[in-house]
């Protein structure tokens, strides 16, 4: 990517001139902060390679890994629900608008006063979602899954629900250095996303009693060092976070229009992943769980490289472009983005396609991960891979809407999306087996991507 490259290579030239007290709020341009961001999901993506390789090697596809990702579903949907993951993305544009109009102690309170409420509706929802787990797995995650499995998946669920409150903090806090295009510490959290987790798989070889527990308490460390990565940045810009209920105010108001959309929206995408659990459990085949989250793993590396990363990096940007009134510029940009990620996201579905099986034999195929596993993961990632210029073009799009100070359409687009792919996999499950998640999967994807194109071409006339 000539782009990336060149910024680069610019910013390595301004980190050596720039004193290393100044690395945490150091603002970087678009191209700058989209090489920084891929760089930190390259590295996290080979600790995550890392970190399947060893999950493979120690559990293959049986049962225990099997409650393991199925887990996974009930902490993502409730971190989803009280706004971890579109906390970040509401924040932004209002703290731009805040900051520029009264300063930078009141955009530090909005912070707060969004950090304050969102803590406040996640520990009750935690609470719970801990006492309902049992239920929850039994009806709706994995009604497929024996009462003994069942309650291991209940049990690693509630184990991870102590992330929740770790994953909504940080949320709030990266926005106040991501806002600024301070991004250095943020990708530095994210590069190092999975190094406890795979300290956690490391004890599960080391004393084998610990078994599938590792890797989830492993996991609400990671979270930790992400949290605490981002406090040398924040010190910096003088910010320091503080309780402060202050539900009536006017922009922690505007937060909450643009943040509601965006974690509804974001939810569904959570209970699209519920649904394909539950189909999945359905199916009859407990190793396809394990073998289409390996899938899905390979398939969002190039998904976090090119929409999350180009996307993410451009929302500031954008943002103060829609601010400032220049939709030509605005257009340009956004343009620019998306036809380079377009043309990286074909070549990307080419290279899964081809090489997939050979890389998936290369990563993962040892110990309990035999050649019948890998063969099986390789069937899902081909189909995911069908879909690729959707997820990335998605991410994008997304976040251009956000800047317009539009997340209803998101929301809108995510619901549709989730609609169609339940009713492709009640249709599909009956013939193509666990194969029909990944299919419908692509297929909603290519609705959900045009339904925001639409939209985001109307919003930036």
């Amino acid at each position: 990517m000539p782009v990336q490259l060149v910024a680069t290579i610019g910013l390595v030239a301004r980190l050596r001139r720039t004193p290393l007290r100044k690395w945490p709020t150091l603002e970087l341009s678009i191209a700058e902060a989209s090489a920084v961001y891929m760089l930190g999901f390259l590295v996290s993506a080979a600790l995550g390679v890392v970190r399947q390789a060893l999950l493979n090697a120690r559990f293959g596809l049986g049962p225990e890994v099997a409650a393991y990702y199925a887990a996974f579903r009930l902490p993502e949907t409730v971190a989803t629900l009280v706004a971890g993951g579109a906390l970040t993305n509401a924040l932004i544009p209002v703290l731009l608008r805040v900051t520029a109009r009264s300063g930078e102690a009141a955009g530090h309170r909005l912070v707060n006063g969004a950090l304050t409420l969102v803590l406040a509706v996640s520990a009750p929802t935690c609470a719970l979602a801990f006492l309902g787990a049992p239920l929850f797995v039994r009806l709706i995650l994995a009604p497929g899954f024996d009462p003994a499995l069942q309650q291991l998946t209940a049990a690693l669920a509630r184990i991870m629900l102590l992330e929740v409150l770790l994953v909504v903090t940080e949320a709030a806090l990266v926005a106040v250095l991501v806002s600024r295009n301070q991004i250095l510490l943020p990708a530095i959290a994210i590069a190092l996303r999975n190094i406890s987790l795979i300290g956690g798989i490391a004890l599960a070889f080391a004393v084998p009693a610990v078994g599938i527990y590792g890797p989830t308490i492993g996991s609400i460390f990671d979270a930790l060092i992400q949290l605490a990565l981002l406090v040398p940045g924040l010190r910096r810009r003088g910010y320091r976070p503080r309780l402060a209920w202050a539900p009536g105010d006017a922009d922690l108001r505007s937060v909450g229009r643009l943040l509601w959309p965006n974690a509804l929206g974001g939810l569904s995408n959570y209970v699209t992943s519920i649904v394909d659990t539950a189909f999945a459990s359905l199916g009859g085949a407990t190793a396809a769980l394990g073998a289409l989250f390996n899938a899905w793993l390979l398939a969002g590396l190039p998904i976090r490289l090119l929409g999350i990363a180009i996307g993410q990096a451009a929302l500031p940007g954008l943002a103060a472009l829609s601010i400032a009134g220049n939709l030509p510029e605005l257009r340009r940009v956004l343009g620019r983005a998306m036809l380079s990620a377009l043309g990286l996201s074909l070549a990307a579905a080419a290279g899964l396609i081809l090489l997939g099986r050979p890389v998936i034999g290369l990563l993962f195929e040892r110990g309990a991960f035999d050649a019948a596993a890998a063969d099986l993961t390789y069937r899902y990632l081909a189909i995911y891979a069908l879909g690729m210029p959707a997820y990335v073009l998605t991410e994008i799009a997304a976040r251009a809407l956000v800047a317009r100070y539009d997340t209803a359409t998101a929301m809108v687009a995510n619901l549709a999306q989730l609609a169609v792919r339940t009713a492709l996999l009640a249709a599909l499950i009956g013939r193509l087996g666990a194969a029909a998640v990944p299919t419908a999967h692509a297929i909603s994807a290519v609705i959900e991507t045009a339904l925001l194109l639409a939209v985001l071409w109307l919003k930036t006339r």
